[in-house]
Parts: C-alpha cells; sequence; structure tokens
C-alpha cells in the first residue's frame, strides 16, 4: 500500500468559500461520499485572492477543507485518472474562475479503531484523529477514499496521489503524511 496522506492548502495560495451559509451547509451534509451528480446544484462560491496582509498566489486547488478538496480545470486534466475512479467531480458557481469540488465516493472501513487514537463526540461520532492506524487490506490499492465511521471528515489521499500531484507541477496543495504500512 504505502503511506496515507491528508492535504492542506500550501502557504499563501488562494481560498475558495461559499459565499452563503446554505452554500456552506450544501457541503457538511452533501459531501459525504454519497454520489450526488444526478441531484447536484452547484455552490455558489468566492475566492479569496488577498488578506488584510498579503495577496495570496493562484492555485490549481483553491483551498477550502481537507474534507472538501476544490479543483481548477488544469488540476483535473493531470489527476484525471485517479480522479475519475475514486469519485465525481461537481461544478461550483464562481464568477473568477472555473471550478469543481470533489466527492470521493470510495467509502471505507478502514480504520484500526483498536489502535489508532481517536476523540469522540458524546454521541461517539469521531471528530478528531490524533494517531491513524489504517487496515492495510482495506486500503491496498485505494488512492483516495473516506472513512466510513467519518463520512463527512478528511480526505486521504495514498503515495499515487501525492506523487502524480508533483510530478504535475501543481500548486497549492502540502501533504501530511498520517500513516505508512512500511
Amino acid at each position: 500500500m504505502g503511506s496515507v496522506y491528508k492535504a492542506s492548502s500550501t502557504e499563501r495560495t488562494e481560498w475558495c468559500n461559499p459565499i452563503t451559509d446554505e452554500g456552506s451547509e450544501q457541503f457538511r451534509v452533501e459531501l459525504d461520499g454519497t454520489p450526488r451528480r444526478e441531484t447536484w446544484k452547484p455552490v455558489r462560491v468566492k475566492l479569496l485572492r488577498k488578506t488584510s496582509r498579503h495577496k495570496l498566489l493562484s492555485s490549481d486547488a483553491p483551498w477550502h477543507s481537507t474534507s472538501n478538496l476544490i479543483f481548477r480545470t488544469s488540476a483535473i486534466e493531470k489527476m484525471k485518472p485517479i480522479l475519475a475512479t475514486h469519485g465525481e467531480l461537481l461544478p461550483l458557481e464562481c464568477p473568477d474562475a472555473e471550478l469543481w469540488v470533489f466527492n470521493p465516493t470510495v467509502v471505507l472501513d478502514a480504520l484500526d479503531e483498536q489502535a489508532s487514537v481517536a476523540s469522540r463526540s458524546i454521541h461517539g461520532g469521531i471528530y478528531l484523529i490524533d494517531k491513524h492506524v489504517f487496515r492495510v487490506d482495506v486500503v491496498a490499492g485505494v488512492d483516495i477514499f473516506r472513512l466510513a465511521n467519518w463520512r463527512t471528515g478528511p480526505t486521504f489521499l495514498s503515495d499515487r496521489f501525492v506523487d502524480l500531484w508533483n510530478a504535475s507541477g501543481l500548486r497549492g496543495l502540502e501533504f501530511k503524511k498520517l500513516w505508512s504500512s512500511d
């Protein structure tokens, strides 16, 4: 298998946020690994290109969250072999760019809960994992996935995804290794 990663934005690159609370809620509720292509209504978003201190650089993946990866066409063209087999690209409504949010439809019971260290809500759901241990037999050969017991949690990525992103010269994401099977 190799390793499992989580994405984050590179420093001083642009962000992408829903314009309305309804859009934020749509991201939170609907992007849970359930296929949505047939019912998806594009969320209106805006690009944040500067802060009070800095101009932000253009990104092939304007940052929203570790759960909801957003891509420009430039990233989709280079990452398509992996993206197409692990989820769906759903259009966003943005006046400044053609953007898509990725909904990973590969949802796995991949977390070794006995060996991992996770914090849970009072209702028992996971809201934070401090130590990730994945089941090798479940994640082998999978490049993008979500956890069955934390469907709105992070989007997890493989070595193959990270290597293709980096080799393609794409900008805007960096990757933290969470676990390795080695």
